[in-house]
């Protein structure tokens, strides 16, 4: 998967943002990767709505319009649950409690970037590197 950097400005927000564009990617999303650590995401699109069915932590998630504004958000979504947005065209998710410290604003356009250095997950360890 390609790896971005959000940006709010020239702000980076979320360092390594793991990217699934493809059928396969968005249909496991996060179940065949390890736990995201601080500074780290996936970004779903296209992808609307998401669930956390066979997840054993918490989400926050951002949802996206097609020029990256910030449509709305959940936050600390729950194993076994589900969340949408009518109009997202992506969905980033976020290890939780990452959006209190992101404070999104509904409206603003955020951006995004290649990330600077490609990430390798390793699944052996507690979180990705």
């Amino acid at each position: 998967m390609k790896t971005l950097s959000l940006l709010r400005g020239s702000t980076c927000l979320v360092p390594h943002v793991l990217h699934a564009r493809y059928w396969h990617q968005r249909l496991f999303g996060l179940l065949l990767l390890p736990r995201l650590g601080q500074g780290h995401g996936l970004l779903i699109e296209p992808c609307a709505s998401v669930h956390t069915l066979g997840m054993r932590y918490p989400l926050d998630l951002l949802f996206l319009s097609p020029d990256n504004q910030v449509l709305g958000w959940r936050e600390n979504l729950a194993p076994w649950r589900a969340a949408s947005l009518r109009g997202a065209r992506s969905t980033l998710e976020l290890p939780a409690g990452a959006l209190t410290a992101m404070a999104p604003q509904i409206g603003e356009r955020l951006r995004w970037q290649a990330a600077p250095t490609p990430l390798h997950v390793q699944p052996a360890s507690g979180g990705f590197p």
